[in-house]
């Protein structure tokens, strides 16, 4: 029973999780709702077992020697369930700081895996700057309160047992003084008085062991409501009703403001721009003035935004959520992979396709280092890809993104991690690859922009000017000064900064 709790909560949780809303994840630890997967339900496997099975056997002895006390001598069964009052009163205590630790502990094991999980992952960092105390000491807090808190649990359990036996076994003591002596009135035989005493002895074992189960079963409560969070946990919408196969590309915004957080200013403010089926245009400004929030945006991560966005004429609020992501191929700055083979990242989500393969494989120049593994395109890349360099990574990032054939193709620093020869290359294949399909270039690097249709430039979350190359550099303006400090600062490393075609 326990193992089948485990399997179907788990699976549950999962499903639940992977369709959480963005904001969900901006707010919640991923190496918290891990623990909350693995910790907490292997929890309440133990409540459901071990628990259950005490708490139905031994209730039910309980109650059958009860019974039989009562029938044996009610006078002295009265007297002796005087004590259920104050069992109760210790129990109720005991229960409550069972939970209360219990949810501690879970919050530590959360802490723990969060602080874990980050040196381990940041392990590079970590070994080049020499953040070991650090993270030692770190990881030392986080351990220390889960000791801490079990500490804790377990004093109350050393404490609320034999308090619980000791009032219990008073009792007891009392009701056989009285019987002996006769004091209730009621006369009882030698052998009844046996098989009282005998009965009442016995029940002191499941009363033992039902006091020691209550930390078992207050622990799996603690840890229901964790899971039970996650389960009553919103879900995305799945967005309007609307569902194309394939829309034509053609993107407009219309005043879109967003804001993050209500705390935070506004990532954009009054955005309008257009975006014809076919054309490529760059979103391009400093860090943080909100180019990456647009794509976020477009691919339906949040949609509490103010203004409209249309598709094809239609607001992006009225199509489904699986039919909008569908029609964009999204290829962000981190290169975002998986423990899998190569050929599996770069087909995740979608059918095979032999001949696209082949394709993107071309124009990403995969093969370029693939064919060196032994194993070639079946190679496994290690967790977040970590067996591969970070151009590589990013090759596969591209080539994923162009696998999916969408008409809306949006690259956020997409060839960032590439040097300037194949990253020049790339981009002449993504050029011919993904002709007549929309394309938003989100870029820091002004360089990797200059050939596109039309260059927005944004600034604080504003779009403060517009136009091809030519025209921004001629208008002496922000972009302008943006361009020239990149081609100072490039001719300064000893590179050459391409003039526009």
């Amino acid at each position: 029973i326990g193992r089948r709790v485990v399997f179907d909560l788990r699976a549950e949780m999962f499903k639940r999780m992977i369709h959480f809303p963005a904001r969900y994840y901006d707010h919640h630890s991923s190496a918290a709702l891990v623990a909350k997967l693995i910790y907490d339900v292997e929890q309440v496997s133990l409540a459901t077992t071990m628990a259950v099975r005490v708490l139905i056997k031994d209730s039910l002895l309980t109650l059958v020697l009860l019974g039989w006390l009562a029938y044996l001598n009610w006078q002295l069964t009265l007297i002796f369930l005087t004590v259920t009052p104050i069992a109760a009163i210790i129990i109720r205590a005991a229960s409550k700081r069972f939970r209360t630790t219990s949810e501690k502990i879970q919050l530590s094991i959360g802490r723990i895996s969060h602080v874990s999980k980050e040196a381990i992952q940041g392990h590079r960092i970590l070994k080049a700057f020499g953040g070991y105390q650090q993270e030692v000491e770190g990881f030392a807090e986080a351990n220390l309160q889960n000791r801490r808190q079990a500490i804790r649990k377990a004093a109350v359990a050393a404490a609320s047992v034999p308090l619980l036996l000791l009032f219990v076994g008073s009792n007891v003591a009392g009701v056989i003084y009285l019987a002996m002596t006769g004091a209730t009135g009621s006369f009882i035989s030698a052998g009844t008085f046996a098989s009282y005493l005998g009965a009442i002895l016995m029940l002191m074992a499941p009363i033992k062991r039902l006091a020691r189960v209550n930390e078992l079963v207050q622990t799996g409560v603690a840890a229901a409501a964790s899971a039970f969070e996650i389960l009553d946990e919103e879900v995305e919408p799945s967005g309007g009703g609307r569902s194309e196969t394939r829309l034509s590309g053609l993107i407009e915004f219309k005043n879109v403001s967003f804001r993050y957080d209500d705390d935070k200013p506004r990532a954009l403010t009054d955005l309008s721009f257009s975006l014809k089926p076919g054309e490529t245009v760059a979103i391009v400004g400093e860090s943080g003035s909100g180019k990456s929030t647009i794509a976020s945006i477009l691919l339906g991560f949040y949609s509490d935004f103010e203004g409209e966005i249309l598709l094809d004429g239609t607001s992006i609020r009225e199509y489904q959520l699986m039919c909008l992501r569908q029609n964009i191929a999204f290829v962000p700055q981190d290169a975002i992979l998986f423990d899998d083979t190569i050929e599996r990242n770069i087909r995740y989500g979608m059918d095979e396709n032999e001949e696209r393969t082949n394709t993107v494989l071309e124009a990403t120049q995969i093969k370029s280092f693939s064919n060196q593994l032994r194993r070639g395109l079946d190679t496994k890349i290690g967790e977040a890809g970590g067996r591969l360099s970070g151009g590589q990574r990013q090759r596969i990032a591209i080539a994923r993104g162009l696998y999916r054939d969408a008409p809306i193709l949006i690259l956020d620093e997409a060839t960032s991690a590439l040097d300037n020869i194949a990253e020049e290359e790339v981009r002449k294949a993504i050029r011919q690859i993904s002709f007549g399909r929309s394309i938003i270039m989100i870029a820091h690097r002004l360089a990797t922009v200059i050939d596109t249709d039309c260059i927005y430039v944004l600034q604080g979350g504003r779009i403060v000017e517009s136009g091809n190359h030519s025209e921004l550099l001629s208008r002496g303006g922000y972009y302008s000064s943006l361009y020239r400090n990149e081609l100072e600062n490039t001719r300064e490393g000893g590179e050459v900064l391409k003039p526009p075609k």
